[in-house]
């Protein structure tokens, strides 16, 4: 066969055989900086954007109703947040005691400008809120969202005083780290000084508690009060009127005979507990640790650890044990491990598959070295352009490690061949090279040409396929380099000359004899295959239609029956990591009855802890609810999934009334519609209508078969006491409105004071009734309170009390609140069961100003959608490639048909084993599309150069195929090979499970594959056919019509 001396790669062969020393100076050069960028390049868990930037904003109101946070709170401060530059989104969740929005902004938006425009309007809020909200908090996390450590403190709280102590010892030093963001903390309460009063002793001494309260306020403070010259001397003025002790703030005068120690009794003591942590059965403070974006996660971790060294030799932290629990960089390190691993398994399997077919060691490591050397160039362009390596870019180079000896294979298979057919050995790699490169070059480039619609995608598609993009196109293109320079200069180096006289003789006579029982097992095994596959290719050439029949019963049933039954999720389910049980309870419960709760699933945790080989486990107690949490081992495979894990636990806890057990991430600030369930969310202006309306559909949808039941939010009980005001009354006897909301809020909550200075420690004060002064409604209705013309009249008279429905929590999003329903399906056909669902969404007459919102699921399928539009982009590209290569536009239709062929491989192995088609999954098609192909294209590549020198159609293409099979069955096979490492491997911290990625390339190469070595040749023919058709046709109708033209008239 013939080849072109002049061709640039001819010429660029020549000069790696010529230049030797160059080309290794070269090699040494790439093993030098790449060691370099190996050793400097950034590690991080995910790269920024794998989760959306957002900031939050929470602002804690204590005890406030849901209702007055609502309006007071959180209206102002969406109002003013919603014209920060860049915002995408914004949410809050209002209730009892705090109000929280969160702020989702586009990827491109700069954090750091958001953050101060943030500061800026919370700023202009705060003039709205409500005296005594004094604090107001902004996270500034990077863009995952995961703590990058987590630090455990446990002491006897009884005998420490231990807020002032973690705030200045262990927080300060940890938010003095550069890179480190914020420092929050759980379960740490901070002590006050309170003062109780006695009310039957106050009102006996003519006092009352609004009027002592803001005679406290006004009595505590320190004033800047301008400059004075005196003696020539300029002096600032301050007016100080702080109390410096305790004692001398009982003695504080309320009257003439009347001191403070006389009606109240003050104490210091932690906040009233409303919050309990406890891990592992142990009483915790929980220090979470958030880095800033660009910060880098490796090396802050690195620093974390050395500062929690220093602070647990602290002297005066002797008494607290300080644990590191979580330290994301040693996650990083681990998880990135484990993809280095899966990629050596890879590689070593792979090199054993590649010996095993060319049974030649030196041969089969000139190969094998293309691997590393082409993971180091593409190292190297990643670090100058400032990628980090994480778990997408690693996971891109992963999935190299089977692709990359594709091209030196074919090279390297070629040179022998000619080499066996009686070439020497400097023309061999020459020609050898020559011959295959364009192929190679356009097989390498449909590879890399799918990544170009990247733009096209959206979400979370487009977030995979960018990190994946760099370091496979900058290995393909690299290995594709080393086939053609380095690949031949080894071959050279390596294969016997015609003329050389062994040295070893015994040596050479040994392995002579170790070739012939390799090659006697080849020809047994693959010898015989391949005998077999030119029989079948020679049958099925006289039999087209036949094969035609064979695929198009393959397609129906792959896309009528297996397809439905492969469904489409975001993540794998049961490789998640961590069971979450979230805990609601109705107004009923007391805190101190929910930790007795609590407590008691801890006892049912602990023998769980045993049976499931947990990692660890967490119970989290507030108010109105809490949440438990436990750790599967990281590493360790569990017979039992997350989810049989969860049902078994949640059935094995307590039941009691008002108590529900939700689980997952069963919030509606969160995306939940899962495989089996159904997240309808209903969308208007006001809460309780909202509430009505989903309570008249609710048995609607509970009526449509496949549905089991509703995961309920909120709660039925009576949740408020209201004190509604008799304004007639009120005005009757001169009362203010105001006024009686400030006694009802000081005598219940208490009323916040300047903070007490102690040395410099600003300790918080308050003032309120004793706990038995406001047990009960009776005592509520007999405060007092006071008129303007000096008098005092019963709140009983002033008001009347009413139970009210109110909802514990209230979700906005964009400025208009949502209620969320979730139904549990049946696991058998949920796809058919949300159909019904919406289908009944859409036949509903919702009452003006109400919707249904499907932002959630309507953007999943937007990302699913732009995948699969992606994905016929990059088809299209590559038939355009093909064209270019073929000078042709039919026959590259016959290479084509491998694409669909892949996509049967992809369904029927997630069919098989059970598992679900994920994001990565469908990123697995994408990159499928330009790996298939490539057998294809260096086959026809072949058949028609073997046309070129005159063979007849038929006999090229069994010539071809049976030349062919042993490089096509070696990439296959590296391939598939390279992923089973990744495919078995376990999810990693974040619950990213490779499982489908791998599945879907070992799918889609091995039908790709078996069919392509079949159907390729087969439709080869029939379009060949075709275009010569056409040809014919054309070419009869132009000689009639010069005919015709040269008929006299």
């Amino acid at each position: 066969m013939t080849y072109d001396p002049q061709s640039a790669t001819t010429k660029l062969t020549r000069f790696s055989l010529k230049r030797r020393i160059t080309v290794l100076v070269l090699f040494m050069s790439v093993l030098v900086v790449g060691a370099i960028a190996t050793r400097n390049i950034p590690l991080e868990l995910v790269p920024a954007g794998y989760a959306p930037q957002f900031l939050q904003v929470r602002v804690p109101w204590r005890n406030a109703p849901t209702p007055e946070v609502l309006e007071k709170v959180t209206l102002p401060l969406e109002e003013e947040l919603s014209t920060v530059r860049g915002l995408s989104d914004i949410s809050s969740y209002t209730r009892v005691g705090f109000s929280q929005v969160f702020l989702r902004f586009k990827l491109e938006t700069d954090m750091n400008v958001a953050y101060r425009e943030v500061k800026d309007r919370v700023e202009r809020a705060r003039q709205q809120f409500p005296s005594d909200v004094d604090r107001v908090f902004i996270r500034k996390d990077d863009s995952s969202g995961v703590p990058v450590s987590f630090i455990g403190i446990t002491y006897d709280s009884s005998q420490i005083d231990a807020y002032d102590l973690i705030q200045k010892e262990i927080v300060l030093p940890f938010s003095r780290i550069d890179g480190v963001a914020t420092v929050n903390t759980e379960a740490l309460e901070e002590k006050e000084i309170l003062i109780e009063l006695d009310k039957e002793l106050t009102e006996a001494n003519n006092l009352n508690i609004y009027e002592l309260s803001q005679a406290l306020s006004q009595d505590n403070f320190t004033m800047a009060s301008g400059q004075v010259k005196d003696s020539g001397k300029k002096y600032l003025l301050r007016s100080m009127a702080q109390y410096r002790s305790l004692k001398e703030l009982e003695n504080k005068m309320l009257s003439p005979t009347v001191r403070l120690k006389d009606v109240a009794t003050i104490k210091y003591e932690e906040l009233e507990k409303r919050y309990m942590l406890r891990v592992n059965s142990k009483p915790a403070v929980a220090v979470l640790i958030m880095k800033e974006g660009e910060a880098n996660t490796v090396e802050i971790s690195k620093k974390i650890k050395e500062t929690l060294k220093q602070i647990q030799a602290n002297p005066r932290l002797a008494d607290f044990d300080i644990k590191s629990l979580f330290n994301q960089g040693e996650v990083i390190e681990e998880s990135l491990f484990n993809l280095v691993d899966s990629g050596k398994i890879g590689g070593l399997l792979a090199a054993m598959v590649m010996f095993l077919f060319l049974r030649r060691v030196r041969m089969t490591l000139i190969i094998a070295l293309s691997i590393p050397l082409s993971l180091l160039i593409a190292l190297v362009v990643m670090f100058f352009a400032n990628e980090s390596l994480n778990i997408l870019t690693m996971l891109g180079l992963v999935i190299c490690v089977g692709l990359l000896v594709d091209n030196s294979v074919v090279v390297a298979e070629n040179i022998f061949r000619l080499h066996s057919d009686g070439l020497d050995r400097r023309q061999a790699c020459i020609q050898g090279a020559s011959e295959i490169a364009l192929a190679i070059t356009m097989a390498t480039l449909t590879t890399v040409v799918v990544f170009l619609p990247v733009s096209l995608v959206s979400g979370q598609g487009q977030f995979f396929l960018i990190r994946l993009a760099m370091p496979i196109s900058v290995s393909l293109i690299a290995s594709l380099f080393i086939a053609l320079v380095f690949v031949p200069l080894s071959v050279f180096m390596v294969l016997p000359s015609k003329t050389r006289t062994p040295k070893f003789k015994a040596l050479d006579r040994w392995h002579r004899k170790g070739n012939l029982i390799l090659k006697a097992g080849y020809d047994r095994i693959f010898g015989r295959a391949n005998k077999f596959y030119n029989k079948l290719l020679a049958f099925f050439m006289r039999h087209r239609v036949d094969l035609v029949i064979i695929l198009v019963t393959l397609f129906i049933a792959t896309f009528t029956f297996v397809k439905d039954k492969v469904q489409t999720v975001e993540k794998q389910e049961e490789d998640e990591t961590n069971f979450q049980i979230h805990v609601s309870s109705s107004n009923e419960y007391h805190f101190e009855e929910l930790k007795t709760y609590f407590l008691e699933c801890e006892k049912v945790l602990e023998k769980k802890q045993e049976q499931y080989n947990l990692e660890g486990f967490m119970v989290l107690a507030y108010s109105s609810g809490g949440r438990i949490e436990g750790w599967m081992p990281r590493g360790k495979k569990s017979a039992f999934t997350v989810k049989e894990i969860t049902k078994d636990i949640g059935e094995s806890l307590p039941k009691k009334p008002g108590i529900k057990l939700f689980y997952g991430e069963d919030n509606q600030m969160q995306d939940n519609d899962k495989k089996d369930t159904f997240v309808l969310r209903l969308v208007g202006e006001d809460a309780e209508a909202l509430e009505d309306v989903a309570k008249s559909i609710e048995p609607l949808f509970l009526a449509q078969q496949g549905v089991i039941g509703l995961k309920k939010v909120g709660d039925d009980a009576p949740s408020e006491m209201a004190f509604v005001v008799d304004r007639d009354q009120a005005a009757m006897n001169r009362v203010n409105p105001s006024v009686i909301a400030g006694v009802i809020s000081y005598a219940i909550m208490g009323s916040t004071l300047p903070k007490y200075n102690d040395n410099g420690k600003q300790i918080p004060v308050r003032v309120r009734y004793k706990e038995e002064n406001r047990q009960s409604v009776g005592d509520l209705e007999n405060f007092l309170v006071p008129t303007d013309d000096g008098n005092v009249i019963s709140l009983e008279s002033l008001t009347k009390v009413e139970m009210r429905n109110v909802r514990k929590g209230v979700f906005r999003r964009n400025k208009k609140v949502t209620h969320s329903m979730t139904f549990e399906l049946e696991e058998k056909k949920t796809e058919e069961i949300k159909k019904r669902l919406k289908n009944l969404m859409t036949q509903l007459d919702l009452p003006e100003g109400m919707t249904f919102s499907t932002e959630d699921s309507s953007q999943k399928n937007q990302d699913i959608e732009s995948l699969q539009f992606a994905m016929l982009i990059s088809t299209l590209f590559i038939y355009f490639l093909m064209g270019f290569l073929f000078e042709s536009f039919i026959l590259p239709l016959s290479i084509i048909t491998t694409i669909p062929l892949a996509a049967i491989g992809v369904f029927w192995i997630h069919f098989a084993t059970g598992k679900d088609l994920d994001f990565l999954g469908y990123v697995g098609m994408i990159l499928l599309i330009g790996v298939v192909v490539n057998n294809g294209i260096v086959l026809i590549d072949y058949v028609n150069r073997l046309r070129a020198d005159g063979m007849s159609r038929t006999k090229a293409i069994l010539h071809a195929a049976d030349k062919r099979f042993r490089p096509i069955v070696i990439t296959a096979l590296t391939t598939v090979i390279g992923m089973i490492p990744l495919t078995i491997s376990d999810p990693n911290s974040l619950g990213i499970s490779y499982k489908s990625f791998g599945l879907t390339l070992i799918g889609g190469m091995t039908t790709a594959t078996l069919l392509t070595l079949l159907v390729v040749p087969v439709f080869y023919t029939l379009f060949d056919d075709c275009r010569n058709y056409f040809t014919n046709l054309l070419g009869q109708a132009l000689r009639r019509k010069e005919a015709h033209r040269k008929v006299p008239s």
